[in-house]
C-alpha cells in the first residue's frame, strides 16, 4: 500500500472567485475518508489509489485510470458510485474543507486526461485537418500536472480534512482488473 497519492479529478466546470474555470481539481488520497463523502464509497475508492499493483508513491492519479484499471469501468458498481463521491471531494474543495488544488484544465489536458491511458483521441481542428493525441500525449500532461503537485506538496503536506474515517476492510482485494487494450 502506497500512502502518498493523490486523486485527479475532472468534473463539471465552475467559476473560482479570480475568474478562472476549474474543470479538475486535485486532492490527497485520504480525501476520500472524509466523513462528508460517500461511504464506504470513498473508502474504497481510497483503497483503489492505495493499493492497485505498480502504484507508486507521489503518484497523481485521474479518475480515468482508475476505470481503466476497473476493467473499463465495468467494476464501478462494486467499488463506488464514483459520480456521488466526485461531487462531493469538489464540494468539499470549494468549502475548502480540504486542501485542493483546483485546476482549469485546456481542451486537449481534459480530453487527454478524461480518457484512459491507452486512448487514442482524433482530433478535429478548424480547417478541416485531423491529428491525433494518445498515451505519450497524455502522459505528458500528466507528468507536467504531477510536478506542478509535488511542488505545491513541498509546501506542506496537502490537509485531507478532519475526522477521516477508516477504509473498509471488504472487499478483502480491490476487483483490479486493467482493460485489455
Amino acid at each position: 500500500m502506497v500512502e502518498d497519492v493523490y486523486l485527479l479529478a475532472l468534473h463539471e466546470p465552475y467559476q473560482s472567485p479570480q475568474g478562472q474555470m476549474i474543470n479538475a481539481t486535485v486532492v490527497h488520497a485520504k480525501t476520500l475518508l472524509h466523513p462528508r463523502v460517500p461511504q464506504p464509497d470513498g473508502g474504497r475508492m481510497y483503497r483503489c489509489l492505495t493499493e492497485a499493483p505498480g502504484r507508486t508513491e507521489g503518484s497523481l492519479v485521474p479518475l480515468s485510470t482508475l476505470t481503466f484499471e476497473l476493467a473499463g469501468g465495468q467494476l464501478w458498481p462494486k467499488v463506488a458510485d464514483w459520480p456521488r463521491v466526485i461531487d462531493a471531494v469538489a464540494d468539499l474543495a470549494r468549502r475548502q474543507a480540504c486542501d485542493a488544488m483546483p485546476i482549469g484544465l485546456p481542451q486537449l489536458g481534459a480530453i487527454l486526461l478524461g480518457g484512459g491511458p491507452a486512448t487514442v483521441h482524433t482530433l478535429h481542428h478548424p480547417d478541416g485537418g485531423q491529428s491525433q493525441a494518445g498515451p505519450a500525449d497524455r502522459q505528458q500532461h500528466l507528468d507536467e500536472l504531477t510536478e506542478h503537485v509535488h511542488r505545491f506538496a513541498a509546501e506542506g503536506a496537502f490537509w485531507p480534512g478532519n475526522n477521516l474515517i477508516a477504509p473498509p476492510p471488504e472487499p478483502r482485494t480491490m476487483p483490479y482488473q486493467p482493460q485489455n487494450t
